[in-house]
């Protein structure tokens, strides 16, 4: 029986470790090859069908760890403001909860061996608190700022300790101005040198200096309540 039993776990981890191999495979070929531009012409196939098939890009693309970014603003370029927003916005939610289970249940060990190797120490003592309105607060900082990768966090949250629910809800909110920043950059990014290209630009330099004045406000009251 238990033989049978290690047999099992020899073949599940060989599977783990086939899917990670092919998604690296396809995640390199995919940053090489696909530019803005291509994911527009996919979407524009069918113009009848181009919102679903922007948001299956979205669920589908950021598996293989490919730059959020660049699809947010060919939603952009695409669709305007508004319909952008809100069909970024549904993918999102389909996508970050198929990426929590992926990390949660398939990817766990190559995610933790990460976590482990390539995060500081008060982020990582912040990431594993059994809390959950740390680990939402957490979430939250993290989604909020442009800087940190939306693919890995989506995985780095399956490891941790915080409840789907909480996750999801904390996701929605911290990653809406992203979405309306790059949505907007994207609406504008064929009136280069326009006002409201620059306009655009801001709003992403706004953003970014006010996640980071959140995460090491954050980081600065955690060293203070460990001293």
């Amino acid at each position: 029986m238990k033989n049978k039993l290690n047999i099992n776990e020899k073949k599940i981890e060989y599977i783990k470790i086939f899917l990670i191999i092919i998604i690296g495979l396809v995640s390199y070929f995919l940053v090489r090859n696909i530019s803005i531009q291509h994911i527009k012409k996919w979407v524009l196939i069918n113009n009848k069908w181009a919102a679903i098939i922007y948001i299956l890009t979205f669920i589908i693309l950021p598996i293989f760890f490919f730059p959020v970014p660049v699809i947010v603003v060919a939603g952009g370029s695409l669709f305007g403001l508004t319909k952008g927003s809100i069909y970024t916005f549904m993918a999102v939610i389909v996508n970050t909860t198929i990426m929590y289970f992926l990390g949660r249940f398939l990817f766990k060990d190559f995610v933790n061996s990460f976590v482990e190797n390539h995060v500081s120490e008060k982020i990582k003592n912040a990431l594993f608190s059994k809390n959950q309105k740390v680990l939402s607060l957490v979430l939250f900082i993290i989604r909020l700022s442009p800087i940190f990768s939306y693919n890995l966090v989506n995985y780095i949250s399956g490891i941790t300790e915080i409840k789907f629910i909480p996750y999801i809800l904390t996701t929605i909110i911290g990653v809406l101005p992203g979405i309306i920043v790059f949505i907007n950059i994207g609406e504008n990014v064929l009136k280069i040198g326009s006002k409201e290209f620059f306009v655009s630009l801001l709003f992403l330099f706004i953003l970014v200096i006010i996640s980071a004045i959140i995460s090491k406000l954050f980081l600065k009251d955690s060293v203070n309540k460990e001293n």
